[in-house]
């Protein structure tokens, strides 16, 4: 099995926010989390990224725990994701702010950096290619002259996952990404995902908008007040009379 969440909960204070949640997620899938708003999704995210150690359970990735070590373990083993708030560097250009990303992979570290030895100035060069590509992906390039500050939501949110990209992830967890996009860029969103998985890039994806989800996962995954209520195909979940009860009947109201 590729990704494994098996038993996670988190604890704050006396409320379980996440409590006993367990699925697996196949390599190069799709896997839509969805659920009403507090349900869980993003401190699951939270402890699948390494920002948060589960209070118990774990993470396994290809059987190896990578729960409950710190973030930068969690980037280098390639686990990737964006922030229901953008984090991007205002001040900074479009395409800076991708070359961020990169910092993981650059060879020759700081120093070599500064002084612009060889094998550093070759490195950035691939990243820049690297760079290029990623932007050009998300529709961005035209824009990389750009102060990120000057970007409107639903770009900065397509740059946030160019600057993921960037880090050469097995795993983009993406919260909220379609957020705030028209529907010509949720139709590019969505294709940019497919481009992920036919690269055998895994993605989960926290989303509000049902139609969205269910156009595009493989598998759906709805957390209610913290707990699993329901895993399966979308029409599957779709069709399943709690899941209706909870949560799609909201939507559709």
């Amino acid at each position: 099995m590729f990704l494994e969440i098996a038993s996670a909960s988190v604890r704050f204070g006396g409320l379980w926010a996440v409590k006993d949640v367990s699925f697996d997620v196949d390599k190069g899938s799709i896997t839509a989390v969805i659920g009403p708003n507090g349900a869980g999704k993003t401190t699951l995210f939270n402890v699948i990224s390494g920002f948060l150690p589960p209070t118990e359970g774990q993470v396994r990735l290809k059987g190896r725990v990578i729960s409950g070590r710190p973030t930068e373990d969690s980037a280098r083993i390639g686990i990737a994701r964006t922030f229901q708030t953008p984090e991007i560097c205002r001040d900074m250009t479009v395409l800076d702010n991708v070359l961020v990303g990169a910092h993981l992979h650059i060879r020759g570290g700081l120093v070599a950096q500064l002084l612009s030895l060889p094998r550093s100035a070759g490195s950035e060069r691939v990243a820049r290619s690297a760079a290029r590509e990623a932007l050009e992906r998300t529709n961005l390039w035209a824009a990389r002259d750009m102060p990120a500050a000057a970007l409107p939501l639903g770009k900065v949110r397509l740059l946030e996952i160019a600057r993921a990209l960037m880090t050469r992830p097995r795993i983009v967890l993406l919260d909220e990404s379609a957020s705030g996009l028209n529907s010509q860029e949720r139709m590019e969103l969505a294709s940019l995902i497919r481009q992920m998985r036919q690269q055998e890039i895994t993605v989960l994806l926290i989303e509000h908008n049902v139609q969205f989800v269910m156009d595009l996962a493989d598998r759906v995954v709805v957390l209610n007040n913290g707990k699993l209520l329901s895993i399966g195909a979308p029409a599957e979940v779709r069709a399943n009379p709690t899941v209706i009860t909870a949560y799609l009947g909201r939507q559709q109201a």
